[in-house]
Formats: structure tokens, sequence, C-alpha cells
């Protein structure tokens, strides 16, 4: 503050800075996840906004190695930008990024030469040409680390239309349940 300004009286700012009051009604479970964030959940929610906003911000990488226990790690890419390998899908997750799954019986040989297959390919246009090439770049920078990689099979289980209705219909039948891994 300069010698002009008064001094503020009062409170500082709870945040550090202008803030509004908001009454919120939320589940008892809800509150109690906030508060293992921080004690006062007010400050867990703005935690949770900063952190959000921060990610947001922070273009995810193409792909890269998200570790997994016992020193695995999945191949996560930004799902939007790579839809058009031949047998690879991307199993898309809400953060926009998503794992790669491979045909049955394909391994990350296959993969690659997927990218290669799509980088030959004519009329591919030239942001994605882009975006491929940097694929195939990661994909031949981890090989030179000595990252060794293994297929396995995961299992996606999708509902046709109608199987709401279907389940609904049919006590005796539990619903499928779907688990974030």
């Amino acid at each position: 503050m300069s010698e002009n300004t008064p001094a503020r009286r009062g409170r500082p700012p709870k945040y550090g800075r202008p803030a509004q009051l908001l009454t919120l009604t939320l589940p008892d479970d809800v509150v109690a996840w906030l508060k293992t964030l921080h004690t006062d959940p007010a400050w867990a929610i703005v935690k949770l906004a900063e952190r959000a906003s921060r990610r947001a911000r922070k273009p995810a990488p193409l792909a890269e190695l998200v570790p997994l226990p016992e020193r695995r790690a999945l191949i996560m890419v930004n799902a939007e930008a790579l839809r058009q390998l031949p047998g690879v899908a991307v199993i898309p997750l809400a953060d926009g990024r998503g794992f790669l799954a491979l045909e049955p019986g394909k391994g990350v040989a296959d993969l690659e030469l997927a990218v290669i297959d799509r980088l030959d390919a004519p009329g591919v246009p030239a942001g994605e040409r882009q975006v491929v090439q940097a694929l195939r770049d990661r994909l031949r920078e981890w090989r030179q680390q000595g990252v060794r990689f293994e297929s396995r099979a995961i299992i996606v289980a999708s509902r046709g239309p109608g199987a709401e209705t279907r389940a609904a219909r049919s006590p005796a039948k539990a619903p499928v349940q779907r688990h974030a891994v």
C-alpha cells in the first residue's frame, strides 16, 4: 500500500483475493471427503479448483507412460489426437486422455507398424501426421531407453440400446457395474 492509501480495517480476505459468500448443500459423504483434503471444506474446494485450473492450463502430453504398481505403466495418449490408427483403440478417460488397447494378439511392434503405416498413408492431414510422428518418436525413445512392453487383454463392457430397460424389467439379473481403473 502507498502512504496515501489508508490501511484497511478488519479481517484480511480469506483466500488472499476477493471472495463471495455462498451457501451450499452437499451430501454428507462429499463433505467428509472434502474434509480429508482440508479441515475447512471451502478451502478444500478452492484447492481442487486451483489444481484443476493448473491442469487445464498445462497441455497434456501426446503420449506418456503413466506408472502403475510393480514397475509397470500404461501408455496414456491424448485421446482426441490418435483416433485413426488401424488396429489400435484409444480407451478414453474423463480428462481427455486415454490408454491404448490393441487388437487381440497384437503387441508394441504392431503398434509401431500401425504408426508407420499411418505416416505412409496418402492424404493424412498435416496436423495428424505431426501427431503420429511424435508418437513414433516417443515409442522409439522408450524402446531405446530399454522400456519393455508386454501385451495384456482388457475387457471393455458397453451397453447396447435398450439395455437399461431390459435390466430394469429383469430384477433377477444384476446390472453391469463399471469400475474406474
